[in-house]
């Protein structure tokens, strides 16, 4: 059954007309005017579809989809149901912004429902985002591919794709480029390739392609073994905020008995709320490492890590409460 006949089976003939005819704010109206609507989260969507005033040939389709999805929300918005798109009055703007061609403002939205985890909307924009070129969007799109979200697994479309947005100059896909070389996925695996692509990234700021230097000089890996080569990309890697590199740098400074320094490391950590960090802090404060002995404070540190996750805390937290 057509969405025109379900709302003319539904007592809802006018808005079928609206609907056949593509009256937007007709359409719109027509829902506003019954209570039930002012108190569903279908109103935000109204507010959202409301507020475009413009749309493009590539964001026309899913605009009329986004209204379809209205619709069929309001003809079973007296029910208990799963409503899957924005509703987040802050993003009304950015919809509309959207919807009328603005490139941010897609990768925005599209961020916005993968963090949902609604991948086939946020994929749809991404799709729009690569017919304009958006380096963003063709990363995204090598992420989809190489996990097999919305789209088939294939390793080919993932490096092409990393390879366009390579091209234009999103620095997250250089990072996963240099990875594939030296992994040797798709591509033969190269480390002199790797790291020549991985210092590219890091000049534009990619903290975990700072760490892989870090790695691969201290290896000799595509690069010849320098070890203050080596120190130097690992400490970069901190101080852009990479948590492994953080946790690296305290083991480091533990190890050379500067328990001052190694505190100072994990609590950077922690404070990025990396679930390792927190429990590093709180095994400095049960063992008195830089600091006084303090339980309190460890437990506090253990709870914040096994709260994240991680089973080395929980193990800890029993242990301390047996006394």
């Amino acid at each position: 059954m057509s969405l025109t006949e379900q709302l003319r089976e539904a007592g809802h003939p006018e808005l079928a007309q609206y609907y056949e005819e593509k009256n937007k704010q007709a359409m719109i109206a027509y829902m506003r005017q019954f209570d039930v609507v002012a108190y569903h989260t279908l109103s935000l969507l109204l507010a959202q579809l409301e507020a475009v005033t413009e749309t493009t040939n590539e964001t026309e389709k899913i605009f009329w989809q986004d209204l379809d999805i209205a619709i069929e929300e309001f003809l079973m918005a007296e029910k208990e149901t799963d409503f899957p798109y924005v509703i987040e009055e802050s993003l009304v703007t950015i919809y509309a912004q959207a919807i009328a061609g603005n490139s941010e403002a897609m990768m925005q939205l599209a961020k916005y429902y993968q963090n949902q985890e609604l991948y086939e909307a946020a994929y749809d924009w991404y799709e729009i985002g690569m017919q304009l070129e958006v380096g963003e969007a063709y990363y995204w799109h090598g992420n989809y591919a190489f996990l097999g979200r919305v789209i088939e697994h294939d390793l080919k479309v993932t490096y092409e794709a990393y390879l366009r947005a390579s091209q234009l100059g999103y620095p997250d896909a250089v990072n996963n480029l240099a990875d594939m070389y030296l992994r040797g996925e798709y591509v033969e695996q190269n480390d002199a390739k790797a790291a020549e692509i991985f210092k590219e990234a890091a000049k534009l700021g990619v903290k975990e392609s700072m760490y892989t230097l870090g790695y691969l000089y201290h290896h000799g890996r595509g690069v010849l073994k320098d070890e203050e080569h080596s120190a130097y990309w690992y400490h970069q890697s901190a101080l852009h905020g990479d948590v492994f590199a953080i946790n690296k740098l305290g083991h480091e400074a533990f190890a050379e008995d500067d328990g001052e320094r190694a505190l100072s490391w994990y609590q950077k950590a922690a404070d990025l709320q990396d679930s390792y960090g927190e429990y590093n802090v709180g095994f400095c404060y049960e063992s008195g490492i830089g600091t006084p002995i303090d339980l309190k404070k460890a437990k506090i540190w253990y709870q914040r890590a096994a709260l994240h996750g991680d089973e080395e805390a929980k193990k800890r937290l029993k242990e301390l409460a047996k006394g």
